[in-house]
């Protein structure tokens, strides 16, 4: 089914055409989904199925543009939709692995999370793959956190090169509530992630932690927007990777403050290694004020490794590539807080076979 997708990842408020950064037009030929064989996650107690009608009261936006949105949900092949109970707080989190390969080469996952009020999620969702190409992932999460709930979702992604990769994650979050998500983008040969948080409640929370890995002539695309409306708001938005060969690599951070969310807070920063002098980085750190009593801050940190830092290390016995490897898995660690320890470790193997 081709179709053109416009506004992927575009910028709230646009900028001078010639920077690149204010979104992608792609022209894609949709494969047909067809079946998704993977098991079901184990529901802990307290925890049920949800339906996506626990979603019509709520107004999400997309970050990847409505078209992929709309074809994310009418296709569907796999995906978890989960409701936590008022007042219970799941001890172990919701797991869902998703292998793409051969026997399905296009995985379509629609995710709804609904937490009623005073109760605490986490969900992990997995995404391997082989090296074969033409393989495909669309991928959409919802979060609806109501009052003083808190909602942990991990996204970790190992697809092989020859994968075409979209996330889109929106979360609209209620008086008192706490959302974080962690991504971990360590493959795919082209990447478009997308993140929307509404801070709807006073009080609310948001935040996102993301580590990505670029190499050979792999793309990166990400867009990341806080959006304050209640009073009294935080958020925070941390993005760390390294980047090899001719990878390219598009990075937007927006928060934005809406009159009427005062004394609210956002902060972004973002660092980026180059260990190519062929890789292309770039960044576009936006906040935008409609409202005077706030505080926000951006930071952006890209260039090269450190030379003294890297002699340093092989003063002391390791080799380039083992300093790279050891610099590099420093940022992954530090996005890695809501990952469960047993995926952690799988995670540091591929991060070092990837960057070997």
């Amino acid at each position: 089914m081709p179709a053109t997708l416009k506004n992927i990842n575009a910028l709230p408020v646009r900028t001078w055409r010639r920077l690149g950064v204010n979104g992608e037009t792609l022209d894609i030929d949709f494969p047909p989904p067809g079946r998704f064989d993977a098991p079901r996650p184990a529901l802990p107690e307290g925890v049920t199925r949800a339906h996506e009608s626990v979603l019509v009261c709520a107004e999400f936006k997309s970050s990847l543009g409505e078209e992929l949105a709309a074809y994310t949900r009418v296709h569907a092949n796999a995906g978890v939709r989960v409701r936590v109970a008022k007042g219970r707080r799941a001890r172990e989190p919701v797991t869902a692995r998703y292998e793409l390969g051969g026997g399905c080469p296009a995985l379509v996952d629609n995710n709804v999370i609904f937490a009623e009020p005073h109760s605490e999620i986490t969900v992990v969702l997995i995404y391997d793959g082989g090296d074969a190409p033409g393989l495909f992932h669309a991928g959409l999460t919802r979060v609806i956190a109501e009052n003083c709930s808190v909602v942990r979702v991990a996204q970790l992604q190992t697809f092989g090169a020859g994968t075409r990769h979209f996330s889109d994650f929106s979360a609209v979050i209620a008086n008192g509530a706490r959302v974080e998500l962690t991504r971990i983008e360590l493959g795919a040969g082209e990447t478009y992630a997308g993140c929307h948080m509404k801070l709807e409640g006073a009080g609310s929370e948001a935040r996102a932690d993301t580590f990505y890995l670029g190499g050979g002539d792999r793309k990166l695309d990400f867009n990341y927007v806080a959006r304050h409306l209640g009073r009294a708001t935080k958020s925070e938005m941390n993005a760390s990777g390294a980047l090899f060969g001719n990878c390219e690599k598009t990075y937007r951070g927006t928060i934005d403050f809406v009159a009427g969310a005062g004394e609210s807070k956002g902060a972004e920063s973002e660092t980026t290694l180059l260990f190519s002098e062929s890789s292309r980085n770039r960044s576009a750190p936006v906040i935008l004020c409609g409202e005077e009593n706030v505080e926000g801050s951006h930071a952006a940190s890209v260039g090269r490794i450190d030379e003294g830092k890297l002699y340093y290390l092989r003063s002391r016995g390791l080799t380039e590539a083992e300093a790279k490897r050891l610099m590099t898995g420093a940022l992954m660690e530090t996005a890695m807080r809501n990952v469960p320890e047993g995926e952690r470790e799988r995670l540091r193997e591929t991060l070092g076979e990837r960057i070997d």
